[in-house]
């Protein structure tokens, strides 16, 4: 399920990218305005159009960023990852030295904290250093899913100021390529929109990156948690698995 909300969201992402100029165009009037007229009237898809492939491309990181931020703030969280039911269930059940049951009670399930009990299930007559290991495995497999999952916005953070930059450098060369034009009034606009084109691109840059920065230090506060939380309660089962083979 998370795979194709990714896929899918990638997909949107990449029509948009495509389609993008596509509709700037169409919102754009079917002859052209005069100068003045085009001085005065500077609309959003104006500015849109003026920022290019580079903005539309800037749009659809900040959408694909504001879906899977949506997805990891309802999913990346410590009640998910480690349900206090389940939890209760599970321990009363080890305590009771009922191992079959606490081991059908985590299969089917894609909480992290059953995976990790689960694999301590699997070696519950072994040593304590291998019930240890076989938990400390699945728990940091499960842990790089979570990281994993959350750097995506580190990535678009990252990536969407750096499209803010290359369309400010595209635009101020466009617009120093336009001061060698012979016409002054035609020169004038030809650089004053170049201009636009280098601040709008870098606004839109900095407008995906801020949010998505701010929502991934979020997230990755709350994976420390999960970690925190879940070494505490692979802790108290390693203690009673291994007090049962002392037993």
């Amino acid at each position: 399920m998370n795979d194709r909300l990714l896929w899918g969201s990638m997909a949107l992402l990449l029509l948009i990218v495509c389609m993008g100029p596509v509709w700037a165009q169409d919102e754009a009037p079917a002859t052209a305005p005069a100068a003045a007229d085009e001085a005065q009237k500077v609309t959003l898809m104006t500015m849109i159009r003026w920022g290019g492939v580079i903005l539309w491309t800037t749009m659809a990181l900040g959408f694909f960023a504001f879906v899977l931020a949506v997805f990891c703030l309802l999913t990346v969280t410590v009640k998910r990852e480690i349900p206090p039911n389940f939890v209760r269930r599970a321990l009363n059940q080890i305590r009771a030295g009922d191992l079959r049951g606490a081991y059908q009670l985590c299969e089917g399930r894609d909480e992290l904290l059953a995976h990790v009990i689960r694999s301590g299930l699997k070696v519950s007559g072994h040593d304590r250093y291998v019930i240890q290991d076989a938990m400390e495995s699945e728990g940091e497999r499960g842990v790089t899913a979570l990281w994993q999952r959350i750097s995506y916005l580190n990535n678009i953070g990252v990536i969407a100021p750096l499209m803010g930059l290359l369309g400010t450098v595209w635009g101020m060369v466009l617009a120093f390529n336009s001061i060698a034009s012979d016409n002054a009034q035609v020169r004038g606009i030809a650089v004053a929109e170049n201009v636009s084109k280098a601040m709008i691109t870098t606004v839109g840059g900095l407008v995906v990156a801020i949010p998505s920065l701010v929502v991934y230090y979020y997230l990755r506060g709350r994976v420390i948690k999960i970690i925190a939380a879940i070494e505490a309660q692979a802790s108290e089962v390693v203690e009673l698995l291994a007090r049962g083979h002392d037993g």
